[in-house]
């Protein structure tokens, strides 16, 4: 004769509540997973952001050193008055440029007509002095080489030894090539993949939807020359890294994650829109 103890011993879950306890448990990880990956996303991009006070502070610590550290080199002092300007300007110096693409590695250029058309800054980098130890401190490796094969016409069909030129096919079936470093210069999906929708607004090539570019950016800090430091942004088309001198406000990239890519903080973001 069974007692009420071995009843309860022997009582089983029916197929209604085990139905009811997958729900739930499928509930709960529709809910958890987004939000753990979003964290993961927010944790890379702010270990990308750092690359850029990692260059901030190989170029600060060269002006403590010299003043005049950013003004060394052929370009730098045959361009002198106008890489003074562009320092002092709204938008800074601009570099380089990142394109990324949702299917494709991401592109390293030196100028592009619809980001920062005609621009020669990128000769800044040269093969040696300060633009070129930053990069590499800061751990942009790869980047002066493929800029230096740009500049001075080398074969960005064929890899290089720090870099690596991605032979692809466009909208059109064309053969393109796409050069970037050989050691990924960022981890997050967003710098290195961009955007796959919501680019409407963006400055783009024709109908190209897809291709999302920023320039590597430096300029005065505050826009001011006596403060002989400078700060560093992922700047997007027609964006300022600082409205004016007296305006801090700043169009620099921002990450659906809330991380604003300027050493400037939050308040260098605070006028970005994709």
């Amino acid at each position: 004769m069974f007692t009420q103890k071995d009843r309860l011993a022997k009582k089983g879950f029916t197929l209604i509540e085990l139905m009811v306890v997958v729900i739930i448990m499928g509930i709960l990880a529709g809910v958890a997973v987004p939000s753990v990956l979003g964290v993961i996303e927010r944790s890379k991009e702010k270990i990308d952001l750092m690359k850029l006070f990692y260059l901030r502070d190989a170029l600060n610590r060269a002006l403590v050193e010299d003043e005049e550290a950013l003004f060394k080199g052929n370009y730098a002092s045959q361009n002198r008055s106008k890489l003074d300007s562009k320092l002092s300007s709204a938008t800074g110096v601009d570099l380089f440029v990142v394109e990324m693409h949702p299917n494709h590695p991401n592109n390293i250029q030196s100028a592009h007509t619809s980001i920062n058309k005609g621009s020669e800054f990128s000769k800044l980098v040269g093969n040696s002095g300060i633009w070129y130890d930053a990069l590499k401190e800061a751990g942009f490796y790869g980047v002066a080489e493929i800029l230096d094969a740009r500049n001075n016409g080398g074969d960005l069909t064929k890899d290089g030894e720090t870099y690596i030129s991605y032979k692809y096919k466009d909208v059109n079936n064309k053969d393109q090539y796409r050069s970037y470093p050989k050691e990924p210069l960022f981890i997050s999906k967003l710098l290195n993949h961009g955007k796959e929708a919501g680019l409407d607004a963006i400055s783009h090539q024709g109908g190209n939807r897809t291709n999302y570019r920023v320039t590597v950016s430096f300029q005065w800090t505050g826009m001011e020359p006596t403060s002989r430091s400078v700060e560093v942004a992922l700047l997007p088309a027609t964006m300022k890294m600082r409205e004016s001198k007296t305006n801090p406000r700043g169009g620099a990239l921002l990450s659906d994650h809330g991380v604003c890519f300027s050493t400037y903080g939050d308040i260098g973001c605070a006028n970005f829109s994709y």
